[in-house]
């Protein structure tokens, strides 16, 4: 008899334990799932990038003109950019960005005796890109991307007058004065990019981060009045530093 009454509650606490046992288990579950999913940043398809541009010209280039020829020198530039990029899978990306710089140019006057006279202007140059973006290192906090692209290239309206006055050059040709003229307003031309985004916030959203592109570009201008015309190569090598939101 005895017997039986121990074995009648050992019984009902082994039924107990085993149906409380799955219960236990399954908080336990939700409990790492909801951690986890605390703990895994959000995925964010779209970053949009901004931030300033310093560029490296150093064009040159000499034409015949009337008379004598005429120098046509870059030197340096600036500007902003901005850039909108989408995720296509994990390790490719689509951007589309614009750019505007200006550079110096600097244009000289000679005939065949002396040279006689240096004016100074800024060209301006805007560009339109669409490029793939190739993620070779990526992780949670650092993103190392590389890829081609092409540009739209549209150049500012530029005139300069270099020359001297009438006391200076006996022979005048137009009062002594030359005038060089943009010749072509726009081109389509391609380029490569390399650049690197830093993590700066622990929801991922904000990040630091800098690129250097190169573009083929091409200035052509011309004399006016005259038959002088020719053509200068800008292209700029670009550093860019800025900001970048993920969303």
């Amino acid at each position: 008899m005895k017997h039986t009454i121990l074995t009648i509650p050992t019984a009902i606490m082994i039924i107990a334990t085993l149906s409380f046992a799955p219960g236990v288990d399954a908080h336990e579950e939700e409990a790492t799932a909801e951690a986890k999913a605390v703990d895994q940043p959000k995925v964010r398809d779209w970053i949009l990038r901004f931030g300033v541009v310093v560029a490296e010209t150093n064009g040159r280039t000499s034409v015949d003109a009337d008379p004598g020829s005429v120098d046509v020198r870059l030197s340096g530039g600036g500007g902003a950019f901005a850039a909108l990029e989408y995720k296509v899978i994990p390790l490719l990306g689509l951007e589309f960005g614009t750019t505007s710089i200006g550079t110096d140019m600097n244009v000289s006057a000679h005939t065949g005796l002396k040279h006689f006279g240096t004016d100074v202007g800024i060209l301006g140059m805007s560009a339109l890109t669409i490029g793939a973006n190739f993620r070779f290192v990526r992780t949670r906090t650092v993103n190392v991307y590389a890829g081609p692209m092409l540009a739209f290239n549209h150049y500012s309206k530029w005139s300069v007058h270099t020359g001297c006055d009438d006391d200076c050059w006996p022979v005048k040709h137009d009062d002594g004065w030359v005038s060089v003229q943009s010749r072509s307003d726009s081109e389509i031309t391609w380029g490569a990019k390399l650049g690197i985004d830093i993590v700066l916030t622990k929801r991922g959203n904000w990040t630091f981060g800098g690129s250097i592109s190169y573009l083929d570009a091409t200035y052509d201008f011309r004399q006016d009045p005259g038959p002088g015309q020719g053509s200068i190569d800008l292209d700029p090598i670009m550093f860019s530093f800025g900001a970048g939101f993920r969303f």
